[in-house]
Formats: C-alpha cells, sequence, structure tokens
C-alpha cells in the first residue's frame, strides 16, 4: 500500500473516531433523572453484599415512538426491567462483586439513541456487621435468594438460622465442609466449605413461608448480621377461563411487612399500565383485581410492591385462555357452551347408552330365568272332549288351558328395535352422529339381540 493510501486510511480513522466520540458527548445526561437505591448503611456509598439495589430513569414525557431502557455496558438487562409511567426501574437481586459496573439509561427513538445517562454500582467486599436489612421476593420456580456472610476477621464457627421459629438451617467449622441441616433445599451456590470468612447459603426456589428473619451468628453468640425477607405471591381464580369470562387476580404479601404499596400492573408489550394500587396497613396484606372479561390483551400481569416509593419486588403472573368449540360466550347462569358444552353432550349420550345396554342385559337374565323355571310346554294336542274351533289348547302343567290362536301367535314372536343416538368426534373435532339399531326379538318369552346382518339372516 502506497503512502498516500495509508495516510488516507489513517485520516478517515481519526474522523470516524472523532465522529463517535461526539455523539457520546451530545448524549444529554440533564434531561433524564437517574437515582440509585440502596439500604441505609451509614456513610458507606457501596451497597452490601447480598442486598438488593434498584435503579430508576424517569422521563418528563415519553411518546409513543419513544423507548426507555436499561443498559450494562452495552447489553441488555434482566427481565426485572420494568417500565411504568415514564419511568424506568431495575431491580438487582442479591448483589455482588459481579454487579459491579455502569449501568445506562437510554431513550431512543425508533432504534436511535436520543437521550442517556450513567449510574455506576459499587458493591461492598463484607457484609457490614451489625446491620439490619429487608428484602422482598416473588414466589415463583425462577425467584432465589443469596444469604450472604463475609466476615472482615477470621470464625472459627458460623451459620444461618431462621427465627421465628429458631431453625438452624446451615453451619460450618473452618476448614471443613459445611453441614445443611433442613427443611429448606440448599441452592446451587450455597457454600460447600467454610475458610473462615464467608458463609453463603442459596436459596432457590423461595416459597411463601420463608419469610422471616434470617440471622448470620459467628462462633455461636455473635449476630454478625441480619436478614429479614418478606415474600410475595400472586393468583388467579380460575388460572384458566375462556373467552369474555371473569377472573380475579390477587396479590398477597407475607406478614410483618410495613409501609408496603401494592399495584396490579397489566402489560402492554413492554410498557406497564397501572390499573389499581393500595397501601396496606394493618391485618390487610391483599390487593385484587377483578377482570370482567378475559381477553387476549388481558393475559400478562404483574403485581409490583413498593416500599417508601420504591420498586423493591414484581411478582408476574400469566393467564391462561382456554379455546372455545363455538365463539358464542358463557352464558350469565353458568352455562358454559363450547368445549365444556360438547363435553356434557358426549358424556350424556354415552351414560344413555349403557342405561338401554344394561336394562337389556337385565331384562334378557330374568326372562331367561323366567322360562328355565318354568314347566316345558308339551305342544297342542287336540282334546276330543274340546271341540271349540276358535280355540286352541296348550298342554301346561298336566292340564288343558284354552287359549285363542291370535294370543298364541303374538306369545310365539315378537320384535322390537332400539335405536341408540352417538355423539363422536370425527375429522378436524366436528361432532359426528352415529346411529347405532338394536333389534330384540320376542320368543316364548326370550329374547334375542341381533343387530346387522345377523338380524337378516335370524328372520329366516
Amino acid at each position: 500500500m502506497s503512502l498516500v493510501s495509508w495516510t488516507f486510511f489513517i485520516l478517515i480513522s481519526i474522523f470516524c473516531c472523532r465522529s463517535q466520540a461526539e455523539d457520546a458527548i451530545s448524549c444529554q445526561h440533564d434531561k433524564l433523572q437517574i437515582s440509585m437505591f440502596i439500604q441505609p448503611t451509614g456513610n458507606a456509598p457501596k451497597a452490601q453484599r447480598g442486598t438488593d439495589v434498584t435503579l430508576s430513569c424517569v422521563v418528563a414525557s415519553l411518546p409513543e415512538s419513544f423507548t426507555l431502557q436499561w443498559e450494562r455496558e452495552g447489553a441488555p438487562t434482566s427481565n426485572t426491567t420494568l417500565f411504568l409511567n415514564n419511568t424506568a426501574y431495575i431491580i438487582l437481586h442479591s448483589v455482588d462483586q459481579q454487579s459491579q459496573g455502569t449501568y445506562t439509561c437510554k431513550l431512543k427513538q425508533n432504534g436511535k439513541e436520543q437521550m442517556c445517562g450513567n449510574q455506576t454500582v459499587s458493591v461492598s467486599e463484607y457484609t457490614y456487621s451489625k446491620k439490619t436489612f429487608t428484602l422482598y421476593r416473588e414466589t415463583s420456580n425462577s425467584s432465589d435468594l443469596a444469604l450472604i456472610c463475609k466476615s472482615e476477621k477470621f470464625y472459627g464457627r458460623i451459620r444461618w438460622q431462621l427465627n421465628h421459629p429458631e431453625l438452624i438451617m446451615i453451619t460450618a467449622e473452618k476448614g471443613k465442609n459445611t453441614t445443611v441441616n433442613g427443611p429448606i433445599e440448599p441452592g446451587k451456590r450455597t457454600s460447600r466449605s467454610y475458610h473462615g470468612q464467608e458463609l453463603i447459603f442459596h436459596v432457590s426456589p423461595v416459597r411463601f413461608n420463608y419469610s422471616g428473619a434470617y440471622t448470620c451468628v459467628a462462633d455461636n453468640q455473635t449476630n454478625y448480621s441480619i436478614v429479614r425477607l418478606h415474600t410475595v405471591r400472586v393468583s388467579a381464580e380460575p388460572p384458566g377461563a375462556f373467552r369474555n369470562q371473569s377472573v380475579v387476580l390477587t396479590c398477597e404479601v407475607s406478614e410483618g411487612a410495613d409501609r408496603v404499596t401494592l399495584a396490579w400492573l397489566r402489560m402492554e408489550g413492554n410498557r406497564a399500565v397501572w390499573v389499581k394500587q393500595d397501601a396496606l396497613t394493618g391485618s390487610k396484606r391483599t390487593l385484587s383485581v377483578t377482570l370482567k372479561s378475559l381477553s387476549e390483551g388481558q393475559l400478562l400481569w404483574q403485581c409490583a410492591l413498593f416500599n417508601d416509593s420504591t420498586l423493591r419486588a414484581l411478582a408476574p403472573i400469566k393467564l391462561r385462555l382456554l379455546s372455545t368449540f363455538t365463539e358464542t360466550p358463557p352464558s350469565g347462569d353458568g352455562v358454559v357452551e363450547g368445549s365444556s358444552l360438547r363435553a356434557v353432550i358426549i358424556a350424556a349420550c354415552a351414560v344413555a347408552a349403557c342405561v338401554v345396554i344394561l336394562l337389556g342385559a337385565l331384562l334378557f337374565y330374568f326372562r331367561r330365568k323366567s322360562a328355565a323355571g318354568s314347566p316345558p310346554r308339551t305342544g297342542i294336542k287336540a282334546d276330543p272332549g274340546l271341540s271349540d274351533p276358535a280355540l286352541t289348547y296348550v298342554n301346561r302343567g298336566g292340564g288343558h288351558v284354552a287359549m285363542a290362536k291370535a294370543e298364541e301367535e303374538e306369545e310365539e314372536l315378537h320384535y322390537a328395535t332400539v335405536t341408540v343416538l352417538e355423539v363422536c368426534d370425527g375429522a378436524g373435532g366436528n361432532p359426528r352422529k352415529n346411529v347405532r339399531t338394536s333389534y330384540f326379538r320376542f320368543y316364548n318369552w326370550r329374547i334375542s339381540i341381533l343387530t346387522g346382518d345377523a338380524w337378516k339372516s335370524n328372520l329366516y
């Protein structure tokens, strides 16, 4: 490559880097309000290991074509980000050294950055001694909690215990493996050994009854650190509903949480719409909202927990919209048309068919038993003393019984039919009617059940 080419390449590179630097400088930090919540630790500017950090970014107005989101070193953050009322929140759970770094809030229009703001997160290397911290966790299969106790000095023994009632969960001695006592199963990040300073008890998933005060006790006497855990759970009744059917959503927080506000949020894409909120006081620990008519746009919800106006926990729930056989909505008297109605019809037809078959079998059994117990017929014999031409005489039980010829013929042969209508699922889930006819032949008070060609062959 010639000298002129090299010179041209270097000038182009310098121009591009300078343009990128100017674009970065032009980011208007002053129009975004960035704030970080860390639990108070005196004069310490860092968040304690194992606690939660909430970052918020507020913009004055946000048109539809704009988006507001948090990123960490150019990469999108996890799904704990919430976008609500021109504010983007992010909750960092159980922070440690890997949580440290620069977090950037970016305002974009059609993918192009318009404004940005930065927030640096720093985490202490050690656990602050004799401090009490409050954490909130949703109860789900994906939630977790890391109880971290790391001291500056060495301790020979250490343990994590749960008070109310007191329960020792994990114990350790210096230079030995840890001992888990249960009943809470340890997560994958739980310490396997103890070297005198750090003991971690990882809980995953978090259950609703795991709330309480968790204490790190050193040398069996020093309460080194205390974590108060409050749990949040959400439920839907019914969990699955038909279109236009009502659903009740309930959000509940465990006992002991004070100055807490619950809010139900409906998710519309990456945005949340405020539906209902209430500050919990006294013994009240739940917030419910009734959806009068469930639709496709009402399946994703979140219960948000605020403490002193700071977002501390999110509990998501996804409703299930049941498919229907017809588009007719459920009637007000509780009769549901569609899949449930079809199931009822099929079940009723099956029951009716079973009843008919059972009655036929019982009738056949009793008639056959009755015929077997009756005296055998010896046939018709003429009696010289009985000469009425309109009558025939049947020898039964050693005597002659007069019987009209028409009655005898009716006794000799009778036929009846029973038709059963079955509703079955055809191709594509469409109902198909099958008609099955059973023929009953009564002869000498016995029943022969014939179907199809067998009926035809027995006529002769």
